[in-house]
């Protein structure tokens, strides 16, 4: 009979760790893992798989033997519960197409003449229309734009070096988060 080289261990002699071992304070900088590699073997088990009694009733087929079993598990909700609930954020619905042309025009005309006065939540409020579809009724002028951007460098003209050098490592250190770099 072939055996292999490889020992085997009995789970019992191998030394258990449920959470990694952290370089730091593990108060302090729990958002900031760095993890101590111990030598030889631990044992580490991933999260167990669920149970056929945990198993989403969306991902049963309709003839699984375990919709039976598992029957009066599931809430069933009735149709004044389901008006009751809130809207989960992304579902399709039906359109709006209350906007009339007219109301577009004065959203613009308002817009265009003093976009100080009539910002989007105000335009919002006042023709009770979403601030999404302001935004995109109105859009941002170029010179509106150009003025933010001279209004925010201004600001930033009377930055500190200490303040700029913050903003910049903050800048650095999203990006190592996006690039998962940590």
């Amino acid at each position: 009979m072939f055996k292999s080289a490889v020992r085997r261990y009995s789970l019992k002699s191998l030394p258990y760790e449920a959470q990694p071992k952290n370089k730091y304070n593990a108060q302090r900088s729990a958002f900031n893992l760095k993890p101590v590699r111990p030598q030889g073997l631990i044992y580490n088990p991933p999260a167990s798989a669920p149970t056929y009694r945990e198993t989403p009733k969306l991902f049963l087929p309709k003839n699984d033997p375990r919709l039976k079993i598992l029957e009066g598990k599931w809430k069933v909700y009735s149709e004044e519960e389901l008006d009751n609930m809130p809207l989960i954020y992304g579902i399709k619905k039906e359109k709006d197409y209350s906007l009339t042309p007219e109301v577009v025009g004065e959203i613009l005309k308002l817009r265009r003449e003093n976009p100080d006065e009539w910002t989007v939540p105000k335009l919002a409020k006042k023709f009770n229309v979403d601030k999404v579809k302001v935004n995109v009724i109105s859009g941002i002028s170029k010179e509106r734009q150009e003025k933010v951007l001279q209004e925010l460098e201004e600001v930033k003209s009377t930055w500190s070096a200490k303040r700029k050098l913050a903003r910049q490592d903050r800048e650095k250190r999203t990006q190592q988060w996006l690039r998962g770099e940590f």
